[in-house]
């Protein structure tokens, strides 16, 4: 694989040199359609992955067909080290592509065997850890702690401070994203209209009041 492939994943950036080529020599590309399952929940994690562009997203289900999405990923963001560095090696999550993707593979055994061989690959590794399981925290504490109504709250004032997702974001998907159904987002996405604390427009959801938002978005789940 050429190396400036690399350069397109930020997180390499640091890598010295040799660790770069390293990496080079043993991962592949893919390129993968929209609605793609990319990973199976409890299957065995034999590759690891980096998306190099496009956006995907990991979700679990329920036996009745909830699904919770736990994170979305967008360019340059490694999509299943804890399922790589877990005791049993399965695959923690569904990881499903929401637009056209692409992505680096390595190999499970040459991505413990770079782990092993070059201190920087692992220390990268261990930070990215460390800011899932803080995402992973966060998304715990406001399921269990914050009524509905505020989680949707605190997910609009994240969305607006971010880039805009090429796949965009339906009532079904954010439903995913905060514990809910639709019917409750859609309910709520008015309430919110009509209290004058956003604007809706083809399918864009604007900012109208932040700081009346931000006071939603701390009332707790009684």
């Amino acid at each position: 694989m050429e190396n400036d492939v690399l350069s397109k994943i930020p997180m390499f950036s640091s890598l010295q040199p040799d660790t770069r080529l390293a990496i080079s020599r043993c991962a592949f590309t893919r390129q993968l359609a929209p609605g793609y399952t990319l990973l199976i929940e409890g299957m065995p994690a034999e590759h690891g992955y980096f998306l190099i562009s496009g956006e995907a997203r990991a979700l679990r289900m329920n036996p009745e067909g909830r699904v919770q999405v736990l994170a979305r990923f967008s360019n340059g963001d490694p999509i299943n080290l804890i399922s790589l560095l877990s005791k049993d090696k399965a695959n923690r999550a569904t990881i499903e592509t929401l637009s056209e993707v692409t992505v680096l593979v390595l190999s499970a055994s040459d991505f413990h065997r770079l782990i092993n061989r070059f201190p920087d690959f692992s220390a990268l590794l261990l930070h990215q850890l460390a800011t899932r399981l803080a995402k992973m925290t966060d998304l715990a504490a406001d399921l269990s702690l914050y009524a509905v109504r505020a989680r949707l709250a605190r997910f609009l004032i994240e969305l607006a401070d971010l880039k805009p997702s090429p796949a965009g974001w339906t009532q079904d998907e954010i439903a995913a994203h905060i514990g809910t159904v639709r019917d409750v987002v859609g309910r709520l996405l008015r309430d919110f209209e009509a209290a004058g604390l956003i604007q809706r427009q083809g399918g864009q959801i604007t900012l109208q009041n932040r700081d009346q938002l931000a006071a939603v978005a701390q009332e707790q789940d009684l």
